[in-house]
C-alpha cells in the first residue's frame, strides 16, 4: 500500500532507477531540462572556481554535510552523530540548516537538547545567530551546492542503495551534481540501510580519489530500538518479530526504511509511503491505523514522528519509532582527527579571546 501524496516522490524513483524501455523513455523526455540544469550549475560553479564569486568562511570551527543526490543519503543523521561527537568534545555545537518542512529542525531538537539549531536559508546569518547564542562549533547540514559558505571541513553523502540509479541530473535523475562535485569535499562517506556492506566499502574506495583528502569512509544507518510515539522507554527491536507491520514513513528513501524494518525479523511489513516532508494530516492517521488493524503494529522514523506525534489517538494500533543510530567505519582515524582538530580550533579561539593583548613598553 502506498499513499497518494507520495506519488510525484514515487514516479520520480521508478524513472531514476527504472531499467524497463519505458523509464528510458521518459528519462529521454526529460533530457532537455536537465541540460538546463546542468548548464546553470555548471555556470554557478565556473564563477567561483574562477573566483568572480566568492565564498566566506564562518565564525567559528565548522564542519559541512552535503549529498550529490536529493533524498534519501542519510544526511541528517550523520550531521547529527557528528554534532554528538563534537559535544562529547565538550563543544557547544550550533546545527545550521534550512529547515525545509519543518521536521529536521524538531527532530534535531529533540535528538539533541543541547545542540543549537538554527533554520536559515542565508548561512551567514544563521551561523552569527548560532555563535550570538553560545554556539562555538558548526554543524551544516546541506552545503555542498552552498558555495557562498567554505567550512573547515566537507564531508560528501552518498547513499549505497543510489549507486544503481541512473547518473543523470535532475529531473532525469536524483543528482544534483556529478561526482566531480567530489573534488569540494575532504571525504566521502557512503551510507547504507540496506545494501551489503561489502557493496558500500567497495564505492567508498572508488569515489575516495576524487575527492581532495581522498578519504572514503562507510556509515552504517540501522535502528537501534524503538519508543513509543507519545514517549516512554526504550524497547527492543525483537518486540517486532513475527508481528504484522505497517512501516509509515515520508522520506527520501521509504523502500530503505522498509528493508530495515523486515531486517528486525518482523512477520509482514507493509509499506505506506508519503512524500519526502510530507505534512500529516488525519486521514493519513486513519489509513496507517486501517492498515495495521487492532492486532498489527505501526512503525515510524524520527523524522515523521515530530509530525505524527500530535494527530495519533491514544488505544490500538501503537505507533512506535525506529531510532536510528549511526555506525561509522574509521579505520584510518580520519574522521576522529578531523573532528579533534575542529575541537581544538575552538578552543584556540577561546584562549585567543581570553588573552589580554602584550603591552610593548
Amino acid at each position: 500500500m502506498t499513499a497518494s501524496g507520495g506519488f510525484l516522490g514515487r514516479a520520480a524513483r521508478a524513472v531514476w532507477s527504472g531499467r524497463g524501455a519505458w523509464a528510458s523513455v521518459a528519462r529521454g523526455l526529460l533530457l532537455a531540462p536537465a541540460a538546463l540544469y546542468r548548464g546553470a550549475v555548471g555556470l554557478r560553479n565556473g564563477a567561483y572556481d574562477a573566483g568572480l564569486v566568492r565564498s566566506r568562511r564562518l565564525p567559528a570551527p565548522s564542519i559541512g554535510v552535503g549529498n550529490l543526490t536529493v533524498g534519501g543519503t542519510g544526511k541528517t543523521p550523520l550531521c547529527r552523530y557528528l554534532a554528538a561527537e563534537l559535544g562529547r568534545r565538550e563543544c557547544r555545537v550550533g546545527i545550521l540548516l534550512r529547515g525545509y518542512g519543518g521536521d529536521e529542525v524538531e527532530e534535531y531538537r529533540e535528538e539533541l537538547p543541547a545542540a543549537i539549531v538554527v533554520a536559515d536559508a542565508d548561512r551567514h546569518r544563521g551561523a552569527g545567530e548560532a555563535v550570538r547564542r553560545g554556539a562555538d562549533v558548526l554543524v551544516l547540514d546541506d552545503c555542498l551546492q552552498r558555495r557562498d559558505v567554505r567550512p573547515d571541513a566537507t564531508l560528501a553523502v552518498v547513499a549505497a542503495e543510489f549507486a544503481a540509479a541512473v547518473r543523470w541530473p535532475l529531473p532525469a535523475g536524483p543528482w544534483r551534481e556529478g561526482l566531480s562535485a567530489l573534488r569540494r569535499a575532504d571525504a566521502v562517506v557512503v551510507t547504507r540501510k540496506s545494501a551489503l556492506p561489502e557493496s558500500a566499502a567497495s564505492l567508498a574506495r572508488a569515489l575516495a580519489p576524487r575527492t581532495r583528502g581522498g578519504e572514503g569512509l562507510v556509515a552504517e544507518l540501522f535502528p537501534a530500538h524503538l519508543v513509543p510515539l507519545a514517549g516512554g522507554a526504550p524497547t527492543a527491536l525483537d518486540m517486532l518479530c513475527g508481528r504484522r507491520v505497517v512501516a509509515v514513513c515520508g522520506i527520501g528513501a521509504p523502500e530503505a526504511f522498509r528493508a530495515q524494518v523486515v531486517a528486525t525479523g518482523a512477520g509482514s511489513v507493509e509499506l505506506l509511503a508519503f512524500g519526502d516532508h510530507h505534512a500529516y494530516g488525519p486521514g493519513d492517521v486513519a489509513a496507517a491505523r486501517a492498515a495495521a488493524g487492532a492486532a498489527g503494529l505501526v512503525v515510524t522514523t524520527g523524522k515523521d514522528a515530530v509530525k505524527l506525534r500530535g494527530l495519533w489517538p491514544e488505544g490500538a494500533p501503537t505507533c512506535w519509532v525506529a531510532q536510528l543510530d549511526v555506525r561509522v567505519a574509521d579505520d584510518g582515524g580520519f574522521l576522529a582527527r578531523t573532528l579533534d582538530a575542529i575541537a581544538a580550533a575552538r578552543r584556540n579561539l577561546q584562549t585567543a579571546a581570553a588573552t589580554p593583548p602584550a603591552r610593548h613598553e
